[in-house]
């Protein structure tokens, strides 16, 4: 006499079959990201960035070029109102330049003034090369499947993978593309509250960068 598998039972197995699979997955996706960021060289990029207030949205578009550990440059230009404001960060100096304000500032890396891309969340991990650590703290875990993600700036699509992550400073959700491990969107949140999204419109990982991008003008 033939046996049938009941439904419910049927799909017990696949589940139970799938969740291996899912798991290596998971790993092998996070595996990447921390090997494409501990072996980073360059990273340059157009970002956009949209910040949710009470008040209203705040958009801004910017180059962000940084080579590790301590060379770092961000030119805005979207909106006009901040278009030429740029940060530079050299070794041991940083400098803001205002055109708006005809304002230049000089400040030693000592006096607090590095870390100028923290807001980026996991981009800003990733480029300096510490997406270990934070992955190792905040235990990422797909929260979907493969799908298509614009580099609009690029005018091309690529496949990227989103991951949940559980950071100490807000729950972030970053979507990965599978070829190369790096970061192209981040979604910020303060608790259920989406705060700030990070969006890539183009970017190239470990291509030489001239080092006069970096250069700080002289007082």
């Amino acid at each position: 006499m033939t046996r049938r598998i009941r439904p419910t039972l049927l799909l017990t197995l696949l589940v139970a079959l799938a969740a291996p699979m899912a798991v290596a997955q998971n790993t092998e996706l996070l595996d990447n990201v921390r090997s494409a960021s501990e072996s980073l060289t360059s990273y340059s990029a157009t970002i956009e960035m949209t910040q949710h207030q009470a008040r209203g949205d705040s958009v801004i578009v910017f180059s962000f070029d940084f080579v590790p550990a301590d060379r770092m440059r961000i030119a805005y230009t979207s909106p006009a109102s901040v278009d030429g404001q740029m940060m530079i960060l050299n070794g041991d100096r940083f400098y803001t330049y205002i055109p708006s304000l005809n304002r230049r500032l000089w400040k030693d890396v000592e006096d607090g003034s590095n870390d100028q891309g923290e807001e980026m969340g996991f981009l800003y991990d990733f480029v300096t090369q510490d997406a270990a650590a934070f992955i190792d703290t905040a235990a990422g875990v797909l929260c979907g499947t493969p799908e298509a993600y614009a580099l609009e700036a690029a005018e091309c699509e690529i496949e990227v993978t989103p991951i949940a992550f559980d950071a100490p400073g807000g729950r972030q959700t970053v979507k990965v593309n599978g070829a190369d491990g790096a970061p192209v969107a981040i979604d910020i949140y303060d608790g259920d509250d989406l705060v700030m999204e990070i969006r890539v419109l183009n970017y190239a990982l470990n291509v030489a960068v001239d080092d006069a991008l970096f250069a700080i003008p002289e007082k």
